[in-house]
């Protein structure tokens, strides 16, 4: 007898498990070494060393962290090792910790030594400094050397208790038990007591040229420390203040708000919620005692010593934007409509000084405003949907409308680092305003007509201030058409193409990312397709190469095929399609389909590498395990138009399904399937109800009950009513209920659930207060009413989705969305949980 691959038994041993689950719901580890990914974390500031993350998909096998050597490829593991991404240096110096201690990795060299009872360190990059506190409380300084042997402690002071260095790790000071302040200047290494204090310092702010800090104590004082004299200010606050806010302004003035709490008592407030029909702010109560406060605000002028008091009230506010003498004022609810889950705000530039608005701004509910370097301007969107911008000359209050892309397609206006030039998109375009001539230049020719994205890549920022590109480096632009998606590089006004694909390039996952070294010469990326692993790709001095590939055994995926295709809705709107085909398929046998829907975005990329293991899965849904299980996958776009989102959802899968069938005459048209999650879940469940198309759907987190459990509900997570939700958000309805109550009702799932023959499973985390869990529960319950097939799970510990951060639920989701799937549409009828639920002839009791 021939003897089958090992593979064949490893696979065959992955769905015989699936099919146990099926019958016994016992959730399985899957636990196997045949399937990892690639994502790609951060590059050193040197682009000598990549971080990759080899994500192993098995509970039994830990996923592997490593350093990889963008010139050698040599390999570091650091798996073990945590806490380090502040703390890569150059040469390949690295510092992190490892089973309480801390470490010191030189990867060039292959070596490493423990630095033994270290509690806290921090990294001073430039300076190649490690700040060391310890145990006993001493307070060390280490010179570092990728020869380890050559790293030199050149200072050491005994009983600190805090230590506290600038952002730009420049400036340094320890607070020793004492309650003492030194100060250590990192060039001379002599120190001296700058403030001595009753009490543990509990913040230390910096101000903006980090030349002067603000202390807060156990005490109602304030202390102000100009660094370049170390002259001491004092600044006295209420003793009984609260919601403490302080904020150094560029000229070092203090910006200082905070709320009294009075003794007057709201005697009502232990029994009595009040709602009132003209608030700006609606708020439940927890029915607690309540007392009176009195709001304050005032700048305390560090050079002058004196206080400017600012009108301060619960609606009344203010923002530091970085520029000396002004503020932004505000009020947070005048214009409080409820059309939006953040109100609209009126901001005004704001003279503290002279106590008067110099010029009102924008009104928008965003705070976004970014002031050039020099701080003669400032840019600002003036309308919620950001594709109008403002430019501002501060010295001459002359205004300059700029006209962008919507932010989903571009990006953010943004300055260079001249102050005079201003980069946005327009059209799918990059073009440059300069702000001094009025001159605009297109950077770009893109022809393409349908939408395009444009994206940079590396910008640069000064916290909680700006951001920024910097001219004096090469730039890195992404740009997406219909097909391809392209790098570009921008340096000295020239402009060149570097690397095209059709496949997804995308930029790294986690939120420590920094891809591309201090110099811009280096700058790594990913990508990925349906049928092609994550592999990564480096650009290094324009020239761009593969960095690492994917280890997966081809013969897993490379029979993967998907026929893409444009579809029309009845108003001839052009959507796009992606059908995946089944395993061993053959063009002679009938199988069922999924499709998945969410809106014209899909969240579940079709694009991205799917891993056939459930606790990789999308809210339930993954494409490849489908596949795997001899189903078509279709992932369609659908959109909101004029008839309302249940209606469109209704009419673009008809048409995308119908012309899928067409094309593709093995799909069984008896046995389609329907999944979506959240919006995608009201599309669900709005297509099981008007429509018969699906034999069964998988519909989570969805908002069935439109009506009441949305327009007119009081959302608890956003605070607000959630009428805008359906009238201004995604489900797009355009108008209030009384304008159009027959639209409403239309579009409302539950109220037509007894229409349904479709068998529908509906789950929800009972954490879920974005759509809200009894959502799930009432539309449950009215399509048991009608005696139809439903199932209901509820998942105790999830909020409003469900990923591979959750995967015992993650896994119990995927694999009761494949029995529902297989007990509909492939007639496997011995899945016992699925069977002893549905039968209306038969008294069950669930045990759960």
């Amino acid at each position: 007898m021939k003897k089958l691959p090992l593979i064949f038994y490893m696979l065959l041993s992955f769905l015989f498990t699936i099919n146990t689950i099926s019958q016994t719901t016992t959730i399985s580890s899957y636990d196997t070494p045949i399937w990892n990914t690639l994502d790609l974390s951060t590059v050193t500031p040197d682009g000598q060393w990549a971080l990759i993350i080899k994500k192993k998909h098995s509970t039994s096998l830990t996923n592997k962290t490593y350093f990889l050597n963008t010139t050698t490829k040599k390999e570091k593991e650091i798996t073990h090792l945590s806490n380090f991404y502040n703390s890569l240096y150059n040469n390949g110096l690295v510092v992190g910790n490892t089973q309480g201690e801390t470490v010191i990795y030189s990867l060039n060299k292959n070596d490493s030594i423990v630095l033994k009872n270290s509690v806290k360190f921090s990294a001073s990059i430039k300076k190649d400094l490690l700040f060391v506190h310890k145990k006993n409380n001493d307070f060390e300084i280490l010179k570092l050397n990728e020869r380890l042997e050559k790293i030199k402690s050149i200072l050491v002071v005994q009983n600190i208790d805090k230590y506290f260095l600038s952002p730009d790790s420049q400036t340094l000071f320890v607070q020793n038990n004492n309650n003492e302040l030194i100060h250590i200047d990192l060039k001379t290494l002599k120190s001296n007591i700058i403030h001595r204090s009753d009490s543990i310092i509990q913040k230390l702010q910096w101000n903006l040229q980090q030349n002067a800090i603000l202390i807060h104590s156990e005490s109602s004082v304030l202390t102000f420390i100009d660094l370049t004299t170390f002259k001491e200010t004092s600044i006295n606050l209420d003793e009984n203040h609260n919601d403490l806010i302080s904020d150094i302004l560029p000229n070092n003035n203090i910006y200082i708000s905070y709320s009294i709490k009075t003794d007057e008592k709201l005697k009502e407030s232990e029994y009595l919620d009040i709602w009132q029909g003209n608030s700006k702010l609606l708020l439940p109560s927890n029915f607690k005692a309540k007392y009176k406060h009195i709001e304050k605000a005032f700048i305390y002028n560090t050079k002058q010593h004196k206080t400017i008091p600012l009108e301060k009230s619960r609606d009344i506010d203010y923002l530091n934007i970085g520029i000396p003498d002004v503020l932004i004022s505000y009020n947070q609810y005048i214009n409080q409509d409820f059309s939006g889950s953040i109100a609209k705000k009126q901001f005004n530039l704001y003279d503290y000084n002279k106590n008067k608005i110099i010029t009102p701004l924008s009104l928008t509910s965003h705070k976004l405003f970014f002031p050039s370097l020099n701080n003669k301007y400032l840019l600002y969107p003036i309308n919620n949907q950001l594709d109008r911008w403002e430019v501002l000359n501060l010295s001459t209050l002359d205004k300059h409308i700029v006209k962008t892309d919507l932010v989903s397609n571009g990006f953010n206006p943004i300055w260079a680092n001249d102050s005079e030039t201003i980069f946005y998109t327009q059209k799918g375009n990059l073009f440059t305003y300069n702000v001094k001539n009025k001159k605009v230049v297109q950077i770009t020719d893109f022809k393409s007509e349908n939408q395009q994205r444009l994206r940079v890549l590396n910008k640069e920022n000064i916290p909680f201030y700006t951001t920024f590109l910097n001219l004096e480096k090469p730039l890195y632009f992404k740009f997406t058409d219909e097909t391809n998606t392209i790098i570009y590089s921008l340096y000295n006004n020239k402009i060149n193409s570097l690397f095209t694909t059709v496949k997804r390039l995308t930029l790294g996952n986690s939120l420590n990312s920094k891809l591309t070294s201090e110099d811009a010469n280096t700058c790594l990326f990913l990508t990925e397709d349906y049928n092609s692993p994550p592999s990564i790709q480096a650009i290094k001095n324009k020239k761009v190469f593969t960095l690492l590939e994917s280890e997966i055994d081809t013969a897993l995926y490379s029979w993967r095929k998907r026929l893409d295709f444009i579809f029309t809705d009845k108003y001839n709107t052009n959507l796009n399609a992606y059908l995946h085909y089944p395993k061993d398929y053959n063009p002679n046998k009938k199988y069922p389909m999924v499709v998945y829907i969410y809106d014209l975005l899909l969240p579940v990329s079709p694009n991205s590498f799917s891993i056939p293991m459930p606790y990789t899965s999308h809210s339930g849904y993954n494409t490849s395990l489908l596949t795997e299980n001899g189903y078509f996958v279709l992932q369609a776009q659908s959109y909101v138009s004029d008839d309302g989102p249940g209606i469109s959802a209704v009419d673009c899968i008809t048409n995308a399904v119908e012309k899928a069938t067409k094309l593709e005459t093995s799909i069984d048209k008896k046995n389609l399937g329907l999944i979506g999650h959240s919006f995608g879940g009201y599309k669900t469940a709005a297509i099981s109800v008007l429509s018969d198309l699906f034999k069964a759907s998988v519909s989570g987190a969805g908002a069935y009950d439109m009506i009441s459990q949305f327009t007119f509900n009081y959302g608890y997570s956003r605070k607000t009513p959630e009428w805008y939700m359906t009238e201004n958000a995604q489900l797009g309805m355009k108008s209030k209920f009384s304008e159009d109550p027959e639209k409403y009702y239309e579009n409302t799932p539950i109220l037509h659930a007894h229409k349904t023959n479709t068998a529908m499973l509906l789950f929800t985390g009972l954490q879920d207060y974005n759509v809200h869990w009894e959502n799930t529960r009432k539309m449950f319950i009215a399509l048991k009413r009608e005696q139809k097939p439903v199932i209901a799970l509820f998942y105790k510990n999830i909020g409003h989705g469900i990923s591979s951060s959750s995967p015992i639920e993650n896994t119990d989701i995927t694999l009761r969305t494949l029995d529902w799937f297989n007990y509909h549409l492939k007639n496997e009828k011995k899945i016992n949980w699925i069977k002893k639920g549905l039968d209306y002839n038969q008294y069950s009791l669930s045990p759960l």
